[in-house]
C-alpha cells in the first residue's frame, strides 16, 4: 500500500495533487485538495480491478478488489484508518492458480466485513464465495462457498446484511443462459433460501444480469436486474422478495422494447424505489423511474438528454426530496472521438419534474470527461466525481461541488495523474461527518499495473451546533422492540468519547423534537406505545452530522 500525501508522493508512482484557479469562473475559488490518497497494488491481470468500497461512520474505510497476474487471481481487501494509514490487509487465495474474484463489499452492524465474489469449485466451475472478516483486525472469521449443483458456474455480485446479521447475496447462475440468483444465509453461513429470475427471452439470448441488491426498512431484499424480454431486448426489472422465505412480494419491469439498461437503484425513507439507466428514445438517453415501494406500480418516468448519446452512471437521493442522476453525454454520437461531457440532472422526487442540469467538458477530440458517481451532503453540497481530459487536464480525476438548489458550480478539486498513469474515479461514500471517500483505480500504461485507491476529501458541512463538533458524533441507531405491552422505539446516539457527558443534544422522531442528555459516550431515548409503521429519526442539534435513520414497528 502506498499512501500519497496531499502534495507530492515519492518515487515513480507519485501523484501530484493540486488545483488550478485560472480556469475557474470568477465566482468560484478552487480550494479543495484531498486530505490523502492511499493506494493498493492489484497486479497486471486482465481481471485486476477494484470491486467496492465501504466506509464506517467514524471514517474507517474498506476496499476490495481482484489481484494477481495472468489468469491466477486472488481477492485483496484492505482497511484504512481515518488518516489514510493501513489498519490491515488480507489476500485470499483458495489454492494454487485459482481464479478468485471480488465483486462486492458490505459490513454488518456487529462488525463483520463481508466480501462477495466467486471461486473455482470442482472441475473449475465458479462457485459463490463470501468472505467474512473481523472488521477491526482483518482476521478471516469464516468462508462461505455455495454451488447449486456440479457443472454450473455461479457467482456473487452484490451483498447486504440485515439488522439480525443475515446475509443476502445477489448473483448469477446458469439456466437456459445466465439467470439471476438471490440467496439468503444466516450469519453463520447456513442457506435459508434461494430464488432465481429468468427473463422471457429464450437461450442463448436470455443473459439476465443482476445490477444491485438493496434491503428496505423491513429487511426485504430488492434486486435490480437487466432482464431480457421476449423480444430479446433488455428492460429495467425490480423484484422485491420477502425476507423470511423469499416469496416474491412484487415484480416490476419497465421498457419500450428498444433496449433499456439499468445502472443504479435507491430506496427513499417511504420505501419507494428509484432506478436510473440508459434507454432508447430515438437516441440513448437517461431514463429514470420511480416505483411504489408497496406494490411496484410505476409512479413516474422521465428521460434526460443533452447531446446525441448518453450513458447514466450514478443515482442519489438527497434529504430535501431531490433525485440526482449523473453520467456522460456524447455531443455528436461519435464514440471514436472521445469527447463525452459530464451531464448531471436533478429531479423532484415527488413529481419527477426537472429542477436543474449541470454540464462540464469541452467537445474537442479527446476531451473525454465521464463522471462515476454523485452524492449530496446534509447542507446541500452536491458532489460529482469523474475522469477529465478537457484542457488543461489529461486523464485526471476532478471533483465538482455544485449548489444543490441551482446546480451551479461553487468549487472543485483535482487529482492529477503522473507520467503514464491513468486515473479513474469510482463510487462515492460519506462518513458520519460527511467527509467524502472515492474508491478509484489507477492504471499504468507502461507496465499494465493496476492499483485500487481511496481518496478522502474533507467535509464541507459546518454543523455541530451546541458546541459538539460532527467529528465527535459516531452514529445514530434506532430499533423497535415489540412485546406484550406493545411497541417500544429505542434510539441511541453514540459519540466517539465521554468528553461531552452531561451536555444535551436534540433529535426528532417523525418531526417531534426530543432533548436528550449525554451520559458517558451516548444519549438514549425510549418511547413506549410507539405506533405501528415506519418512523424517521434525525439528529437535529448538532445539525448536519448524520443522515436520518428509519425503524419500523412492530419489529420483524
Amino acid at each position: 500500500m502506498n499512501q500519497i500525501p496531499t502534495r507530492f508522493a515519492p518515487g515513480p508512482l507519485r501523484l501530484i495533487l493540486f488545483f488550478i484557479l485560472a480556469i475557474l469562473p470568477a465566482a468560484v475559488q478552487a480550494q479543495l485538495s484531498p486530505l490523502w490518497v492511499s493506494r493498493v497494488p492489484l497486479g497486471t491481470s486482465a481481471s485486476s480491478a477494484p470491486a467496492g468500497i465501504f466506509v464506517d461512520p467514524d471514517g474507517v474505510s474498506y476496499i476490495t478488489g481482484t489481484s494477481g497476474a495472468g489468469t491466477s487471481t486472488d481477492i485483496t481487501t484492505v482497511s484504512f484508518a481515518a488518516d489514510g494509514t493501513t489498519r490491515w490487509s488480507q489476500t485470499y487465495n483458495s489454492g494454487g492458480s485459482a481464479a478468485d474474484q471480488a465483486r462486492g463489499i458490505t459490513k454488518s452492524a456487529d462488525g463483520v466485513l463481508y466480501v462477495v465474489g466467486n471461486t473455482p469449485g470442482p472441475q473449475s466451475f465458479a462457485n459463490v464465495l463470501v468472505l467474512a472478516y473481523d472488521a477491526a483486525t482483518g482476521a478471516l472469521l469464516r468462508t462461505i462457498k455455495y454451488s447449486t449443483a456440479p457443472g454450473i458456474s455461479e457467482s456473487g455480485a452484490s451483498i447486504m446484511t440485515d439488522t439480525a446479521g443475515n446475509i443476502y447475496v445477489g448473483g448469477s447462475t446458469v439456466g437456459d443462459a445466465t439467470d439471476v440468483m438471490t440467496l439468503k444465509f444466516t450469519s453463520a453461513g447456513v442457506l435459508q433460501w434461494r430464488k432465481t429470475w429468468d427473463g422471457a427471452a429464450f437461450g442463448p439470448f436470455s443473459n439476465d444480469a443482476i445490477i444491485k441488491l438493496l434491503l428496505d426498512a423491513n429487511g426485504n431484499p430488492l434486486v435490480l436486474i437487466n432482464g431480457l424480454t421476449g423480444s430479446n431486448q433488455p428492460d429495467y426489472v425490480v423484484v422485491k422478495y420477502a425476507a423470511g422465505d423469499g416469496a416474491i412480494l412484487w415484480e416490476a419491469s419497465w421498457g419500450t422494447n428498444g433496449g433499456e439498461y439499468p445502472i443504479d437503484m435507491e430506496i427513499d425513507v417511504a420505501g419507494d424505489v428509484y432506478v436510473t439507466g440508459t434507454a432508447i428514445d430515438l437516441i440513448d438517453k437517461y431514463s429514470t423511474i420511480k416505483l411504489n415501494g408497496s406494490n411496484g406500480q410505476l409512479i413516474w418516468q422521465f428521460y434526460d438528454a443533452l447531446g446525441n448519446d448518453h450513458s447514466a452512471t450514478g443515482l442519489f437521493l438527497d434529504s430535501q426530496g431531490g433525485v440526482l442522476i449523473t453520467g456522460a453525454s456524447d455531443p455528436d454520437g461519435d464514440h471514436s472521438n472521445f469527447n463525452d461531457q459530464f451531464f448531471t440532472v436533478k429531479r423532484d422526487a415527488t413529481t419527477g419534474a426537472q429542477l436543474w442540469t449541470h454540464v462540464y467538458g469541452q467537445t474537442c477530440v479527446g476531451c473525454y470527461d465521464v463522471p462515476s458517481d454523485v452524492r449530496v451532503d446534509s447542507e446541500g453540497h452536491t458532489f460529482v466525481v469523474g475522469i477529465t481530459s478537457s484542457p488543461p487536464y489529461s486523464n485526471d480525476v476532478i471533483l465538482f461541488v455544485l449548489d444543490n438548489n441551482t446546480g451551479l458550480e461553487i468549487n472543485r478539486g483535482v487529482v492529477f495523474n503522473s507520467g503514464t498513469e491513468v486515473l479513474n474515479s469510482g463510487p462515492l461514500r460519506f462518513d458520519a461527518a460527511f467527509n467524502l471517500y472515492d474508491g478509484g483505480r489507477v492504471y499504468n500504461a507502461n507496465t499494465g499495473a493496476i492499483d485500487m485507491s481511496v481518496t478522502k476529501w474533507a467535509s464541507l458541512v459546518t454543523g455541530g451546533g451546541g458546541g459538539i463538533p460532527c467529528s465527535d458524533i459516531s452514529s445514530l441507531q434506532a430499533r423497535c422492540k415489540s412485546g406484550a405491552n406493545g411497541n417500544r422505539l429505542l434510539v441511541r446516539l453514540n459519540l466517539t468519547d465521554t468528553s461531552h457527558s452531561g451536555e444535551q443534544v436534540q433529535i426528532s422522531v417523525d418531526g417531534a423534537p426530543f432533548t436528550l442528555t449525554i451520559s458517558g459516550n451516548r444519549a438514549q431515548l425510549s418511547m413506549p406505545e410507539t405506533a405501528p409503521g415506519p418512523h424517521t429519526i434525525e439528529l437535529t442539534d448538532p445539525a448536519g452530522c448524520l443522515a436520518p435513520v428509519m425503524s419500523t414497528c412492530p419489529a420483524n
